[in-house]
């Protein structure tokens, strides 16, 4: 089934309405007619036509009448239905049709009124009543084309209202809340969206990704796709994404917010998509673009996606270790060429997205460099095409692996090399790693390690990819979640209650909100640092909204690459956790295919692999840790109500992370037997892995505070104030009985943490609906609560 195209079905109206809606009397805009059978024409951005065949019409309405006195509104249902519109009357849809939407019924006095049709007409209600029903609407055919991509915007411009599918998908999002009137919750809102979204560059950095997940092409189920006509799907939405909200390919491989962005959007609507786009344009483009003379090479086949770019590392006996693979690539000194090859089982390169589902593929495939003196120079990348529309190219051999029955799967394989012959060109080379003609090679890094780090430093930005991913997947949990729970209905004293006004339910969602709120700002704080040293050493543009927290210096390069892989680690163990326990809050519904919910926490399983293995990463930066210790926690008296003082509480977590410090280095110096390097690391692991946690944690309360510090309104600072505080004392519970042993925390303050928590569940709860609208979910994804009752 290709992409775009819609399955043809008995329409209901015509092809894709245009926006404006077509009107004109006596026929439902879009157009097509309201009543009986009809054909019309539809336009999308003037970039296609198609033509449908209605044999009813559909649309919502306005139907105003008025009887005795009493005026009564109510909306149209589906051809063919009856209206109650008063106790003294019913009003009758015939001739197979409905009203027009936003079309006005008038009709005085009582009996019954018979309208047929759209568009003008008179009706005789019984006694004395006459009606005139006029008005214009949208018809809601499916194409019966393929949709064409529009002509690339630039990346601040927004897209069009999406397709009438769009408003069908969904009631919308709960209304209402305690906070004292609509202005205040208004104001509010756009300025927590403000503060979580790169402030005045949301429109640049977040809209275009958000705008594009509502278009049509991302609303339908086709439960019928088989998993390759999935991972097909998701190939056409890329080449979308590269018409529409990318812009300029290359301007985008080169921006790492806005890299980042697009996963914390795309994630929520098409998990393979927010994989392809990463693979493509951050590991693919932009290892391109940060090797030499990129401006030589003709990307365009890249940049049109004629020719989708894929990344070969990973092979199957060297996962973690890659800096060990073994895929070579032998100088050849007369021709300059290079050959690839596969020289045992466990150095097939495994799991990218390599087979020939989505088109022709090219790869930077990462192998040994061997110069004609039998010399390993260490790992370089080699562009190597892979297939194109006639098929596998020469010694290159694609196994698929077998599919997974996911909603959004991705194309991976096992893939393998056998002497395939490669020009001079295809070596990627930079001041790291050159080769002259005559096969001398020269590096500016003596260390193969560092070396292969610096080839393949585009995964480091990969990793703060995967931690955008995580946390819209939270943001997206958590807004369904918390929208279920305001409209599904309980019994309670034979009342029905919502199930939000249950403190069972709603405390574990507000604790998640807090850690979702801290790592949305954890991520941006991270993202922020890595585009400061990846800027050729120059800041970026000031964004006022997260300058750093005054009181603490900002972090070097170094400390920026291992804050990331903290970074990743930390956001994607905590989304799962959270996205985990909003599908359990929705019960069997959230079981539903249909629902997002069915499939996140599966998505997140991806990013705690992907990009390095959240487990080896931790412990790498552990390691770090250990040879260049924090500074010690400041001593400060405990101040009048310390369970409330963010910035007591922020040297409380100080304190933990010196005390799990001085313990993993105890534990590293402990005898044990045999007394080697592996067994001394083994007996430190479980410390330091908790050290490492807290050492994010502070970054994370350091992000928190930032924020807090740049609110305007009284009632957002409240809001974030209560939320960062609740947040505090959740990470800091389990760690009071080392607090107390080592005299920075009393019993007595113990003793009321858990009050406190209880209070500031009080306090938050009436403004919860508040606080998750500002995650600016887009309502197209929230999935309709079933029934109340």
């Amino acid at each position: 089934m290709t992409l775009l195209t819609q399955p043809t079905t008995p329409a209901t109206g015509q092809d894709t309405p245009t926006t404006p809606p077509a009107t004109g009397a006596g026929t439902n805009a879009a157009p097509g007619t309201n009543a009986g059978t009809g054909t019309g024409t539809g336009s999308n951005g003037a970039t296609r036509t198609g033509t449908g065949t209605a044999t009813t019409g559909t649309g919502t309405g306005t139907t105003t009448v008025t009887t005795a006195g009493t005026t009564t509104v109510t909306t149209t249902t589906a051809a063919g239905g009856t209206l109650a519109v008063t106790s003294a009357g019913t009003l009758a849809v015939t001739a197979g049709g409905t009203l027009a939407a936003a079309g006005t019924l008038a009709a005085a006095g009582g009996g019954t009124v018979a309208a047929a049709g759209g568009g003008t007409g008179t009706a005789t209600a019984a006694a004395t009543a006459t009606a005139t029903a006029t008005g214009t609407g949208a018809g809601v055919g499916r194409p019966v084309s393929p949709i064409t991509p529009v002509t690339a915007p630039a990346p601040t411009t927004l897209f069009p209202p999406p397709p009438p599918a769009a408003a069908r998908r969904t009631t919308g999002r709960p209304t209402g809340d305690d906070d004292t009137d609509q202005a205040t919750t208004d104001a509010v809102t756009r300025e927590l969206r403000h503060l979580l979204f790169d402030g005045d560059e949301q429109d640049t950095i977040h809209t275009p990704w958000r705008t594009l997940i509502t278009h049509d092409a991302f609303l339908t189920h086709d439960d019928d796709l088989t998993p390759t006509q999935r991972t097909a799907r998701s190939y056409q939405r890329l080449r979308l994404l590269n018409a529409t909200a990318a812009g300029d390919p290359l301007a985008l491989a080169r921006d790492p917010r806005r890299l980042a962005a697009l996963h914390e959007w795309t994630g929520i609507a098409d998990s393979a998509l927010g994989t392809l786009a990463g693979i493509h344009y951050n590991l693919f483009l932009g290892t391109l673009l940060d090797h030499d003379h990129p401006e030589h090479r003709d990307l365009t086949p890249y940049t049109t996606l004629r020719n989708t770019g894929t990344f070969l590392v990973t092979e199957l006996a060297h996962g973690n270790d890659a800096a060990h693979l073994k895929t070579t690539a032998h100088h050849d000194p007369e021709t300059g060429g290079f050959t690839l090859h596969t020289p045992t089982p466990g150095a097939a390169k495994f799991m990218p997205n390599t087979t020939t589902t989505g088109g022709p593929k090219t790869a930077l495939v990462a192998a040994r460099l061997i110069t004609h003196d039998g010399t390993d120079r260490g790992i370089h990348l080699f562009l190597t095409p892979l297939h194109d529309e006639n098929g596998l190219h020469p010694g290159i051999h694609i196994t698929p692996l077998p599919p997974r029955h996911l909603p959004h799967p991705v194309d991976h394989a096992i893939t393998t090399f056998t002497h395939v012959r490669l020009p001079p060109t295809a070596l990627l080379q930079a001041p790291h790693n050159r080769l002259d003609p005559d096969g001398t090679h020269h590096t500016t890094h003596g260390n193969p390690q560092k070396r292969f780090l610096t080839t393949i430093d585009r995964v480091t930005l990969g990793k703060l990819c995967m931690s955008a991913a995580a946390t819209g997947t939270a943001r997206a949990a958590l807004t369904i979640a918390v929208h279920y729970a305001n409209h599904r209905h309980t019994t309670h004293h034979n009342t029905p209650t919502p199930l939000t006004t249950h403190r069972a339910h709603h405390a574990p969602l507000i604790d998640h909100l807090a850690t979702t709120y801290a790592l949305t700002l954890l991520h941006r704080h991270t993202l922020n640092h890595h585009t400061h040293h990846h800027h050729n050493g120059t800041p970026p543009p000031p964004n006022p909204t997260h300058p750093r927290y005054p009181t603490d210096p900002p972090p070097t390069k170094e400390q920026t690459h291992h804050l990331t892989a903290l970074t990743k680690a930390f956001t994607t163990h905590h989304a799962r956790t959270i996205t985990t326990t909003c599908r359990e809050r929705c019960g069997a519904w959230a079981l539903h295919p249909h629902n997002p919910l069915a499939h996140y926490t599966q998505h997140l399983e991806g990013t705690i692999t992907a990009e390095g293995d959240n487990l080896l990463i931790t412990l790498k930066a552990a390691t770090h840790l250990l040879l260049n210790p924090p500074p010690p926690p400041p001593t400060t008296p405990t101040p009048p109500n310390p369970l409330t003082n963010l910035t007591h509480l922020k040297n409380l977590l100080h304190h933990a992370q010196h005390i799990w410090h001085t313990r993993t280095k105890q534990a590293l110096h402990t005898p044990t037997h045999p007394h080697t390097p592996h067994t001394r690391w083994n007996n430190a692991t479980n410390p330091a892995l908790t050290m490492t946690h807290l050492h994010t944690t502070l970054h994370t309360t350091n992000a928190l505070l930032t924020t807090l510090n740049h609110t305007t309104h009284p009632t957002t600072h409240t809001h974030l104030k209560n939320l960062t505080n609740l947040y505090l004392l959740n990470q800091l519970t389990p760690h009071t009985a080392d607090l107390i042993t080592h005299h920075h925390l009393t019993p007595h303050h113990h003793n009321h943490i858990h009050t406190t928590i209880n209070h500031l569940h009080n306090t938050l709860h009436p403004h919860l609906t508040t606080l998750t609208n500002a995650l600016n979910h887009p309502h197209q994804h929230t999935p309709t609560p079933p029934p109340t009752h």
